[in-house]
C-alpha cells in the first residue's frame, strides 16, 4: 500500500498558508481602519486579486515612512507580532508583513504612495503591480508578470498603455519580451 504523509503535510500547509494569509490581511485591514492609516497590498499578496492564487509567506505593504512607524509600534503591542529588523515583522502563523515606504527606493524601484487616501488596506492596482514585477528582476516576479497576462487576458494595447509608461528603457524591452512570451503560452 502506497503511503505519501509527505504530500498531505504540504498540501495541508498550503491550505494553512492561505488561510492564514487570508486571516491576516483582514486583521491588518482592521488595524489599519483603527489608526486612520491607508496601505496598498503590493507583491505576492495582491495576486489574488488579478485571478493568480499563489503560495506566499509574506504581505508587503506600501505606506508612508510616518505610517509605517505608527503600524509598526501598534505590532509590537501584539503578542501575535514579533518585531524582526528593517521594517519587518512576523506573525505568529508564519507569515512576515514587510512594511516599503512610499520614495524608498528597492533595487531599481521606487515605491509609490499608497494607491488609495482612505484607511484601511487597498491593493495596487494591475499596472502598477505588473510594472513592479518587471522592475524587480527576479525571475519570481517575471514569472508572475507572465501568469498575471494570460489569467486577466491582457492584450498588448493594455501593455503599451498602461505598463510600458511606467517603465524605463530596459524594462520596456523586457515587458514586450515577455508579453510575447506569455502569448507564446497561450496558443
Amino acid at each position: 500500500m502506497f503511503k505519501s504523509p509527505n504530500l498531505f503535510h504540504k498540501t495541508t500547509q498550503c491550505f494553512n498558508l492561505f488561510e492564514n494569509k487570508n486571516n491576516l490581511l483582514n486583521l491588518l485591514d482592521d488595524i489599519t481602519k483603527k489608526l486612520n492609516i491607508p496601505a496598498t497590498i503590493i507583491g505576492g499578496a495582491a495576486l489574488p486579486k488579478y485571478n493568480y492564487n499563489r503560495a506566499t509567506e509574506d504581505i508587503d505593504l506600501i505606506t508612508t515612512v510616518e505610517n509605517a512607524y505608527t503600524l509598526g509600534n501598534e505590532l509590537t503591542k501584539l503578542s501575535s507580532f514579533k518585531f524582526i529588523g528593517h521594517s519587518k515583522f512576523m506573525h505568529n502563523s508564519g507569515i512576515a508583513i514587510n512594511f516599503c515606504p512610499e520614495g524608498i527606493q528597492a533595487g531599481h524601484y521606487k515605491f509609490p504612495p499608497p494607491e488609495s487616501n482612505k484607511p484601511g488596506l487597498s491593493y495596487i492596482s494591475l499596472p502598477k503591480l505588473l510594472s513592479m514585477k518587471i522592475q524587480s528582476k527576479r525571475l519570481k516576479d517575471r514569472a508572475d508578470y507572465v501568469e498575471l497576462i494570460k489569467r486577466n487576458n491582457l492584450t498588448i494595447d493594455y501593455i503599451n498603455d498602461k505598463v510600458i509608461p511606467l517603465l524605463g528603457k530596459m524594462d520596456k524591452k523586457w515587458a514586450s519580451y515577455l508579453y510575447n512570451q506569455a502569448q507564446k503560452e497561450i496558443t
